[in-house]
């Protein structure tokens, strides 16, 4: 199985100006928040990226229902994400994030 999403960065930037933390929580695990307050430079394009990264995870184990916060997205020392769900690391998954101006994107692939 594969999932792909591609999402605007200024579409999430405007989400979270409007609706705050309330916003973060339904998207970003605790860690991840902690990154996104305290570690990234580029807050919005962070967000994106977990958020597409996620969305492709949904699709790729073709779940119409699991909460995003659910789902974690960390890196390695060496900066590669993987992906963590209900505390159990997902070595079956690979996924991959970009990022341009304007959009991030992200791939999973079940392996």
């Amino acid at each position: 199985m594969i999932g792909c999403d591609i999402i605007e960065i200024e579409r999430l930037k405007k989400s979270y100006i409007k609706y705050g933390e309330k916003f973060l929580d339904k998207i970003l695990s605790t860690k991840e928040k902690k990154i996104f307050f305290t570690k990234h430079l580029n807050k919005y394009s962070f967000l994106a990226g977990r958020f597409a990264a996620k969305e492709a995870v949904i699709k790729c184990l073709d779940k119409t229902i699991i909460s995003y916060n659910k789902i974690e997205i960390l890196n390695d020392k060496s900066g590669k994400p993987f992906i963590v769900i209900d505390n159990s690391v997902r070595d079956d998954l690979k996924l991959s994030i970009s990022h341009s101006r304007d959009y991030a994107m992200a791939v999973c692939l079940k392996i």
